[in-house]
């Protein structure tokens, strides 16, 4: 069986990697082990945009927090959910309203 929090990370680090190549400068944020998930995993700054971004493994669940996020009508941002399935090295992206 799986670690569920490794198997996280690991799929974050992926992402992290993957936007870095595109050119993107990334903050991934903190969360204790024993806390409440925050609205998104990590932050993706470049070409003019800000991405907050959550990422999943095999589920997109509740979804709630990050379309909640307020984000400033003057930034270029969006609010993306990456999701990770077993076995496939890229991720689904959905772009959250």
């Amino acid at each position: 069986m799986t670690n569920a929090r490794a198997k996280g990370q690991r799929n974050e680090l992926r992402a992290q990697r993957l936007l870095e190549q595109w050119g993107y400068t990334v903050f991934r944020l903190y969360q204790p082990r024993m806390s409440a998930q925050g609205p998104c995993d990590m932050i993706a700054l470049g070409m003019g945009r800000v991405r907050f971004i959550q990422v999943r493994s095999n589920q997109w669940h509740d979804l709630r927090a990050l379309k909640a996020l307020l984000v400033p009508d003057q930034l270029s941002a969006t609010k993306e959910v990456w999701r990770y399935d077993n076995h496939v090295t890229e991720p689904k992206q959905r772009v959250l309203e």
